[in-house]
């Protein structure tokens, strides 16, 4: 994660931690979070500097109707400061922090195609009761996986991929041999 993205994540969570929001703020950026990577355009729109600063804060002001103020102000300073493209991970850096106050570990969930939240859910539930605690697992994409999907979370990897099979059964096979 980036040093700036990280201190606007940071400064987020101080606000949303000092008015004792920290749940609220969290299900709001995540909300928020899935809503600029559907809509990817948004963002770019948002930096557009074809388009002066106080119309692209006029734009949000007119679409994020209800989000909280302290959010739409990291926003909008974020337009100002011409680091909207620090969204994503500014949201990120928040969420960590979030997690690592309310004792959430984090983890990485590898995947050959984006999986649905039911199914992150999922193994999530998996993951918590073999590691005995609450987990939250971002899902990555990665091809070289085949199928299946793979779990890296303190220091463990839980590889159910098609590809870890495939090279389990070469390792046999060539054990065999000998």
């Amino acid at each position: 994660m980036n040093e700036i993205a990280s201190r606007y994540g940071t400064a987020l969570f101080s606000l949303a931690l000092e008015k004792d929001l920290v749940s609220q703020y969290q299900e709001e950026v995540k909300e928020l979070k899935r809503i600029f990577k559907e809509n990817s355009d948004f963002i770019v729109v948002l930096g557009n500097s074809f388009d002066s600063i106080e119309e692209r804060i006029s734009i949000v002001d007119k679409t994020l109707k209800g989000v909280k103020e302290d959010i739409l102000s990291l926003i909008k300073i974020l337009i100002e400061n011409n680091r909207i493209n620090y969204l994503l991970d500014v949201f990120q850096a928040f969420n960590s922090c979030c997690n690592e106050y309310r004792g959430v570990n984090e983890g990485l969930l590898y995947s050959t195609i984006p999986l649905d939240e039911q199914t992150i859910i999922k193994i999530e539930g998996k993951i918590s009761k073999v590691e005995s605690c609450k987990v939250e697992l971002i899902n990555k994409i990665d091809p070289a996986l085949i199928g299946g999907v793979k779990v890296v979370i303190n220091g463990h990897i839980y590889d159910g991929s098609i590809k870890n099979q495939l090279e389990s059964m070469k390792i046999d096979l060539l054990k065999k041999e000998d």
